[in-house]
């Protein structure tokens, strides 16, 4: 393909390359009637200005970097929707990596993008204790985490507040009248730490004992299938389970629909991030809502903000959760 450049703007406009990158700039200092030629050449020739050239000679590339999960994960999905809508319309584009909850696959995410000269990054890190943030902040590159948060205080984030996440739905099921509660985690991430602690503090206030053989978390190479047979073929079953996220608690009602365990009568269900397909299931799903496109759009514009003004006080934004209750409790 045949990259048009401005000195076939300016050849075919019968101007010098200068004045043609004026004219395209909308410098003062050149007629409009310059400006028009100019305008109707790079028209003509289908011209798009070379944001690679630009960046050099401004230092800024107008690209930020976003890294997550999986796109396929539709909570990113939604998060990442909320930050494109603010960067393009500041005249950002985005560059999307997936760390598949792979700190390697991470760090080669930020080198990549590094390399392509991102102005700032957008991250949801895969562990709480995290190298490749202390790596961020040890180099001072811009950078806001979104959803995850980690043990280095000293960052710009937005996430929701995971504690009361734990805490919201397991309350929520002992006021029911559940003792035994199945609390089915993610692994290594904030979310999922802060979540268990969240569970267990309000297992405690209830007087009720944490039973480690009802606590699971679920890392990458995890089967949800063989934990759940293993759970049910206890004498001691579990009459609520609260999952990390509505994927996991989708799995969940697979199987419990296979062994034939009804939902709600059996074993109460309740899931987080109130996805779509949460109200569509059969029986419709309790979740907690924890402000999704909010959470992209407030990341993507503190991280505009730091960009534009040297401050080194993070920013540090905590969502409240919403529990949204259904039929599956």
């Amino acid at each position: 393909m045949k990259h048009v450049t401005i000195r076939d703007v300016a050849r075919l406009a019968g101007v010098g390359i200068g004045t043609a990158s004026r004219a395209l700039n909308n410098k003062k200092d050149v007629s409009p009637i310059t400006r028009k030629r100019v305008l109707e050449a790079a028209k003509r020739l289908g011209y798009v200005p070379n944001s690679l050239a630009r960046g050099l000679i401004s230092g800024k590339t107008k690209k930020i970097g976003i890294i997550i999960t999986t796109i396929l994960n539709p909570f990113y999905a939604v998060v990442v929707s909320g930050i494109e809508k603010i960067l393009s319309s500041q005249g950002y584009t985005l560059a999307l990596y997936n760390s598949n909850e792979d700190p390697e696959k991470e760090r080669e995410s930020i080198m990549t993008l590094r390399a392509q000269r991102v102005d700032g990054l957008i991250l949801a890190p895969v562990e709480y204790e995290s190298n490749n943030v202390k790596y961020l902040l040890e180099n001072q590159i811009p950078f806001v985490l979104v959803a995850r948060n980690t043990i280095d205080r000293n960052t710009n984030y937005v996430v929701c507040d995971d504690f009361k996440v734990g805490r919201l739905a397991t309350e929520y099921l002992i006021k029911k009248g559940h003792k035994r509660i199945l609390f089915i985690n993610s692994w290594k991430s904030s979310s999922a730490v802060l979540r268990l602690e969240g569970y267990k503090s309000a297992l405690l206030d209830s007087g009720l004992k944490i039973d480690p053989k009802f606590i699971y978390s679920l890392d990458p190479g995890s089967n949800l299938r063989d934990i759940l047979e293993n759970v049910f073929s206890q004498r001691k079953k579990p009459t609520a389970i609260f999952c990390f996220c509505d994927s996991i608690a989708l799995e969940v009602i697979r199987f419990l629909k296979y062994r034939k365990i009804k939902i709600p009568d059996d074993v109460a269900i309740i899931g987080c991030d109130n996805l779509d397909f949460t109200e569509l299931i059969d029986p419709p799903l309790t979740t907690v809502e924890i402000s999704k496109y909010e959470m992209g759009e407030k990341s993507a514009k503190i991280l505009i903000e730091k960009l534009k003004e040297e401050k080194e006080e993070p920013v540090q934004i905590i969502l409240e959760p919403k529990l949204v209750i259904r039929s599956s409790t």
